[in-house]
């Protein structure tokens, strides 16, 4: 099977468990140098996140 080049680097399990969704929208993001070092060593953390 042949995958793509994308990798998913987070998810947000508790969000499915506190809201009803009724659509799926994919956004993407614009990451600046320390941001990108910290999810490719695998420091991601979303509690502390906002939009």
């Amino acid at each position: 099977m042949k995958q793509s080049g994308t990798k998913t680097v987070a998810t947000n399990r508790r969000a499915r468990h506190d809201y009803t969704f009724f659509d799926r929208y994919e956004a993407g993001l614009i990451l600046t140098g320390t941001e990108i070092k910290s999810i490719r060593s695998g420091n991601v953390d979303i509690q502390r996140s906002f939009v």
